[in-house]
């Protein structure tokens, strides 16, 4: 194999592609009546938002439904309540408030999932004998989900949605015609995905199964593939779109950028022009750094008020990414980033300066690593994914001391 992956190809099997979910950060406090800003994930709503720091947003019960408060720093979004005083709520993760200690890495091994995806009387990967990348972990409420995408000779490549419970019940929560890529949740708690099969941000009821396509276009044509995706705590989408999964004749764009979607836009903005390839796309917990990842490593670019970005990004974590090529972040409580090094088959911890921690995190007998997130009960469970087949390919989880981001 050599040194440099083809990625994101699938002209033949065997021929691997790479891809996130990255971890909504959290935001700022804001007024009474608009909660602090936050990133996605389920909470409860109401007439006022609280403005604590914290993970989920909450708001005190209104007469009518209301639109979730938004979470302070270190927090998520939070989707509308019910109606009514004392109306029931649903329960997000919140960050504790901190001080965190220094971070000291596991001296364990991941343990791989059962079943993780499927494999029993299951032709998407034909019994587990078909290569396939496991891909894009969002922790949503409480469950983990992610892509498997498929083996495919003529892309963009089919993929489906598994659902993985904490007591590692394995079930398929969108059949294999996703699309999907990159995962994240928004702050109505729909499931949002990169997709490189609609070309495009595509939404999904985690209830219902209904889908709709947010964007599809750019300048009239289709995205080329779709790959991760972070969501700012006002509603903003980034999104890398490389040309790893783009069908023939790729690129569709001619560039591989990351773009902004505002709220309710119904056109992209290219933000980031200076990447080939961009892979992984990450908020920072204040949400004033956008951490995106590529063939060179990992480059921060600082956002502005409006959410567009700096024009150059400044190269991230000095020689923790010699090895070039990078895949998912992940980010712990305490601002730790968590990426996946191509080339080393392995992820590197970073503190918020960019300084390794510890020795890199590998998965004895897994496939290449392609992702993680935090999930759990307590949000300390590291999940990481990984490609190939049989066993190689599958999820894979490790206890951690500090808690951490959905995605």
């Amino acid at each position: 194999m050599k040194v440099f992956l083809p990625r994101k190809s699938f002209f033949v099997p065997i021929l691997i592609s790479f891809g996130f979910a990255a971890c909504v950060s959290a935001g700022s406090s804001g007024p009474s009546g608009q909660g602090g800003s936050g990133s996605a994930d389920a909470g409860s709503g109401g007439l006022t938002g609280s403005q604590s720091g914290g993970r989920s947003g909450s708001g005190s019960g209104g007469t009518t439904a209301g639109t979730g408060g938004m979470g302070g720093l270190g927090g998520s979004l939070a989707t509308g309540g019910t109606s009514g005083t004392g109306g029931a709520t649903s329960t997000a993760f919140t960050c504790p408030p901190g001080p965190f200690p220094s971070l000291q890495l596991p001296t364990t091994a991941p343990v791989r999932i059962p079943d993780a995806p499927p494999t029993v009387n299951d032709t998407f990967n034909n019994n587990g004998n078909n290569f396939t990348i496991v891909e894009g972990p969002v922790w949503i409420g409480d469950a983990l989900y992610v892509s498997e995408i498929g083996s495919s000779s003529q892309p963009p490549p089919p993929s489906r949605v598994i659902k993985i419970t904490a007591t590692d019940a394995v079930t398929i929560a969108i059949p294999p015609d996703s699309g999907s890529n990159g995962l994240a949740v928004d702050r109505d708690g729909a499931l949002a995905t990169a997709n490189h099969g609609a070309g495009g941000i595509v939404k999904f009821n985690l209830t219902t199964g209904a889908r709709s396509t947010v964007i599809a276009q750019y300048n009239g044509s289709r995205f080329n593939s779709p790959n991760d995706l972070t969501i700012r705590s006002d509603g903003t989408i980034y999104f890398s779109d490389p040309a790893f999964q783009a069908p023939n004749p790729q690129p569709q764009q001619g560039k591989t950028w990351v773009y902004m979607l505002p709220p309710n836009a119904t056109t992209a903005m290219a933000v980031a022009q200076t990447l080939s390839n961009p892979n992984g796309v990450t908020l920072s917990l204040d949400e004033k750094t956008l951490y995106i990842g590529d063939g060179g490593g990992v480059r921060t670019f600082g956002v502005h008020t409006d959410g567009t970005l700096d024009a150059s990004g400044i190269p991230f974590g000095g020689t923790a990414f010699s090895s070039g090529a990078t895949d998912g972040m992940a980010i712990d409580c305490a601002g730790n980033l968590y990426v996946v090094r191509v080339n080393s088959h392995d992820i590197v911890v970073l503190s918020p300066s960019g300084q390794m921690i510890g020795s890199p995190i590998t998965v004895p007998g897994g496939g290449q690593i392609t992702n993680s997130a935090f999930g759990g009960t307590d949000h300390k469970t590291l999940y990481i994914t990984a490609m190939g087949t049989g066993t190689q390919r599958g999820v894979f989880k490790l206890a951690m001391p500090i808690p951490g981001m959905p995605y």
